[in-house]
C-alpha cells in the first residue's frame, strides 16, 4: 500500500444542497477514473453522517468516512466526518478536531490548502452551498498547479459558495454538475500523458515558441523565470486545453488568441492571505514598524511598497500593522502603502477589498472588528485602512520602482525568478529604499546576494535592512530589462561585472591596443548629433555644402546617409543594433565595400547615445559596385526597399496601437459617463425622497397643530363644564 503511486487527488467541497449535487455527480462518473475522491461538506457535529451510505448507492467505487488516518487509494472516496477537518498528508488523510469555534470553521479552505501544499496537481471543485467556504482554497490549489472546477451558479440550489469561488478569477470551468463529471474525465485521460516535471526531450524549441508567443501578445517576458514553475503552468494550461504534447498546446495557443492571455494569467498567479506566516508578521511588527516612526513629524511620510501584491491581502496585513502602531503615537505621519501587480483581475479585486468570511481564520475578532465591515458572507475593508493603500499596474522587472520607501514587502515572488533576475530585482529595492531602509521577503527567500546591498535583521523572519547611511550618495537605478527596448531576439542585458584584478597601466595598455585595432567609429546622441569621432573616421565625412552642419547624417558621405538614417532610427525607436549590408563608397575614384555597424548604448537612464562604427571591405569593380547598389539608374535598391517597408510597417503598427489605445480610454471615458449618469440618478432619487419626505413632515407637522388646537378646544370646553358643575 504505501509503495504505491499516488493517485491524483480531487477535493470536492459542498454545504446546502450538497448532497443532491453530490449525488448528481457521482451518478455521473466512471468508478475506473484512477483518482481519489475526497468530499468535504458542512456537517452537524452532534448528529451522526449518513453521506457515505448515500453516496455508495450512487457509485460502484468504495466509500468510506474518514475517521482516523487512511492511505489514499484509486477509485476510492473518502468523506468527512462531523465535528472533523480533513487534511493530506504524504499518501495519506488525515481527520483532526477543529481548533476554530463552530461559527468560524471552514474546511473546504483547510483541505483545499493541505492539499496545494502536498500536490501541484489536484483537483478542487466547488459544488452548491451558502457562504464563501473554499474561495481561498481553490486560489491556492491553481498556484500550486492544480485544476478548479465550479458548479454553475444558475443550477447550483444555493449559489452564494459558486459564486465566491467565480469571483476569486481562478476558476478553470463554471459547468452544470454532470458536465464538470464529464470534463474531469477527460483531462484525468488525458493527464496521463502530460509530464508536469519538465519539458519532453528534443521539445525545447516548442517550449521557446510558447514563451515568445506570450511575450509578443502581452509584452513579458517569462523565458527567465524559474523553469519548473514555467512548465508547471503550462502543463496546467495543457490539461485545460486537453492537449498532450507542447506542440499541440503551441499550435492551440497560435489558434486561440485569448488562450495567451490565460497562460499570461497563470504564470501570474500567486497565493495570498492576510498575515500569511504569523510569526514572520509578528517579528515585522516589533522590530521593523516602530522604527519606520521614529524621527517622523507631522506632514512627513512613511512609504511602503508591495510589489506583486496579488489580490491585496498583503498590502492590507502591512496596512492594518501601520495604522495600529500610528494609534499608539501622539503624532502621526502620512501613510502610503502602494500595491502593485501585473494581474488586473487580481489588482480589480484587491482595490474592491472585498473578501469572503474564510478571513476569519488568518484574522483576529479585533481586527476583523477595526477594519472590516460585515456585508452577508463577506467582509469588506473599512474606509481608515482603504484610504491609505493605491493599488496600481507595474512590472517589477520593466519599469522604473517607486523611490524614497521606507519599507519593501515583496514575499514568494522571488523564489519564481531565476538567479539573475533575483540579483536584479535586489539591486531595484536597493535602489528605491530610503538609507537604511527595510527589506521583507518570502520564508524561502534571501536578499544575500549580491554582497553588500543588505544585512539581516532577523533572518528566520525573512528581514533586511539596507546598507547605506542617510549621508551616503543615493545609488544609480539598475539597468531594468524594459529600460531599453531591446530585439525581442535578444535576452536581458547581464548584469554588470566589476574587476578587481590588474594594474592601471594595463588598464590603459589594453585600452590603446583596442583603440588602435578598433574600426573608425563615432558616438552620436538623441538628436543624431555627433559628439565624439575616432582619430580615423574622417575618412567616411563629407559635409554637404552650406552652412556647417553637426547632424550625423549630414557629415558621412553620400553613400552612407539613407542607410544610416534607417540604422540610427532603429537604434533609438526600438533598441536594435544594425549591421548594414555592403555599401559601395568611392575613396580617390576606388569604390570599397563599407559596413556600418550601428550599435546603442545602454546607460542608466535608457539609450541616449549611439556608437556608429564603419568597417571596410575589400575593394570593388564598377560592376560589381552597380550590382551591390542596384541605383545605375538612380532608383533605390531592393534592400532599401525593403528597409522603408519595414519601418512603414513598425509606423503603422504604432499608429495603430494608439488608435486602440484611444478607443479603450474612450470606451472607459463612456463607462465613466454611464457610472456617473447612474451615480446622478440616485442622488435625484435621493433628492426626491428627501423632498418627498419633508412634505410628509410638513404635513405631519401640520396634522398635529391641528390636533393640539382640536385638544385646546376640548381643554377649554372642558374647563367650562367643571365651572358650570362647580356652581
Amino acid at each position: 500500500m504505501q509503495d504505491q503511486v499516488d493517485p491524483p487527488i480531487v477535493g470536492i467541497g459542498a454545504s446546502a444542497g450538497g448532497v443532491t449535487a453530490l449525488q448528481l455527480l457521482f451518478d455521473s462518473l466512471p468508478d475506473n477514473t484512477g483518482a481519489a475522491f475526497v468530499v468535504i461538506v458542512h456537517l452537524d457535529p452532534d448528529f451522526r453522517s449518513q453521506l457515505a451510505s448515500i453516496l455508495a448507492s450512487r457509485t460502484r467505487m468504495s466509500v468510506e468516512q474518514v475517521e482516523d488516518t487512511v492511505y489514499l487509494e484509486p477509485n476510492k472516496v473518502y468523506v468527512i466526518a462531523p465535528d472533523r477537518r480533513l487534511r493530506i498528508a504524504d499518501h495519506m488523510v488525515s481527520a483532526l478536531p477543529f481548533d476554530e469555534p463552530r461559527g468560524q470553521r471552514a474546511p473546504i479552505d483547510m483541505f483545499f490548502r493541505s492539499l496545494a501544499e502536498q500536490h501541484n496537481d489536484g483537483f478542487a471543485i466547488i459544488l452548491t452551498g451558502a457562504g464563501g467556504d473554499g474561495a481561498i482554497g481553490v486560489k491556492t490549489v491553481k498556484e500550486a498547479g492544480g485544476i478548479v472546477m465550479v458548479q454553475d451558479p444558475n443550477e447550483a440550489e444555493y449559489s452564494s459558495m459558486p459564486r465566491s469561488a467565480i469571483a476569486t478569477q481562478v476558476a478553470d470551468f463554471v459547468l452544470p454538475v454532470q458536465e464538470i463529471a464529464r470534463q474531469l474525465v477527460e483531462i484525468l485521460h488525458k493527464r496521463e500523458k502530460i509530464s508536469a516535471n519538465g519539458v519532453p526531450e528534443g521539445d525545447e524549441e516548442s517550449l521557446r515558441r510558447i514563451l515568445a508567443h506570450v511575450r509578443v501578445r502581452t509584452g513579458h517576458d517569462f523565458s527567465q523565470y524559474k523553469r519548473a514553475t514555467v512548465t508547471r503552468r503550462i502543463a496546467r494550461r495543457m490539461q485545460v486545453a486537453r492537449k498532450e504534447s507542447l506542440r499541440d498546446y503551441y499550435n492551440y495557443l497560435r489558434e486561440n488568441a485569448e488562450e495567451a492571455q490565460a497562460l499570461f494569467s497563470d504564470f501570474l498567479i500567486s497565493v495570498t492571505t492576510f498575515f500569511r506566516d504569523p510569526k514572520a508578521f509578528r517579528s515585522l511588527a516589533e522590530h521593523v514598524i516602530p522604527r519606520l516612526f521614529e524621527n517622523k513629524e507631522v506632514g512627513s511620510f512613511i512609504r511602503v511598497w508591495v510589489p506583486g501584491c496579488a489580490t491585496g491581502e498583503e498590502a492590507y496585513t502591512i496596512g492594518m500593522l501601520l495604522l495600529e502602531e500610528a494609534s499608539r503615537r501622539d503624532l502621526r505621519p502620512e501613510i502610503q502603502v502602494f500595491g502593485s501587480d501585473l494581474d488586473a483581475g487580481a489588482l480589480a479585486i484587491a482595490r474592491e477589498g472585498r473578501f469572503p468570511a474564510a478571513i476569519e481564520a488568518d484574522l483576529g475578532e479585533d481586527r476583523l472588528r477595526r477594519f472590516f465591515l460585515k456585508e452577508g458572507d463577506h467582509y469588506r475593508v473599512r474606509r481608515e485602512l482603504r484610504d491609505i493603500i493605491l493599488f496600481a499596474t507595474h512590472s517589477m522587472l520593466k519599469d522604473p520602482p517607486f523611490s524614497r520607501l521606507d519599507l519593501i514587502s515583496c514575499r514568494n515572488l522571488l523564489i519564481y525568478l531565476d538567479r539573475d533576475l533575483q540579483q536584479l530585482v535586489c539591486n531595484t529595492f536597493h535602489y528605491a529604499l530610503n538609507p537604511g531602509g527595510f527589506l521583507f521577503l518570502g520564508s524561502s527567500e534571501s536578499a544575500d546576494q549580491p554582497v553588500g546591498l543588505f544585512r539581516p535583521v532577523d533572518r528566520d523572519a525573512r528581514i533586511y535592512r539596507s546598507v547605506a547611511a542617510p549621508g551616503d550618495k543615493r545609488p544609480a537605478l539598475p539597468i531594468l530589462l524594459g529600460t531599453s527596448h531591446h530585439s525581442h531576439d535578444r535576452g536581458p542585458l547581464p548584469p554588470r561585472v566589476h574587476g578587481s584584478g590588474g594594474s592601471t597601466s594595463d588598464a590603459a595598455l589594453h585600452r590603446q591596443m583596442l583603440e588602435r585595432i578598433a574600426p573608425p567609429s563615432m558616438l552620436i546622441d538623441e538628436a543624431h548629433r555627433v559628439i565624439h569621432l575616432s582619430d580615423n573616421a574622417g575618412r567616411y565625412l563629407q559635409p554637404s555644402g552650406g552652412p556647417l552642419s553637426i547632424d550625423a547624417v549630414d557629415l558621412v558621405r553620400q553613400e552612407l546617409r539613407f542607410d544610416l538614417r534607417s540604422a540610427l532610427h532603429r537604434a533609438f525607436e526600438r533598441g536594435e543594433a544594425t549591421l548594414t549590408t555592403p555599401i559601395p563608397v568611392r575613396f580617390n575614384g576606388a569604390a570599397h565595400r563599407v559596413y556600418l555597424h550601428v550599435k546603442p548604448v545602454v546607460r542608466e537612464g535608457g539609450i541616449s547615445n549611439t556608437i556608429v562604427m564603419f568597417i571596410e571591405g575589400e575593394a570593388v569593380d564598377e560592376a560589381t559596385r552597380l550590382a551591390y547598389s542596384g541605383r545605375a539608374d538612380g532608383g533605390a535598391s531592393d534592400e532599401v526597399i525593403r528597409q522603408l517597408q519595414e519601418e512603414l510597417q513598425a509606423a503603422q503598427n504604432r499608429l495603430r496601437a494608439t488608435r486602440e489605445e484611444s478607443e479603450a480610454t474612450n470606451e472607459e471615458l463612456r463607462a465613466a459617463n454611464e457610472e456617473l449618469r447612474a451615480a446622478n440618478e440616485e442622488l435625484q432619487s435621493i433628492n426626491e425622497e428627501f423632498r418627498s419626505t419633508s412634505e410628509e413632515l410638513e404635513t405631519s407637522k401640520e396634522e398635529l397643530q391641528s390636533i393640539n388646537e382640536e385638544l385646546q378646544t376640548v381643554n377649554n370646553e372642558l374647563k367650562l363644564k367643571l365651572e358650570s358643575v362647580s356652581r
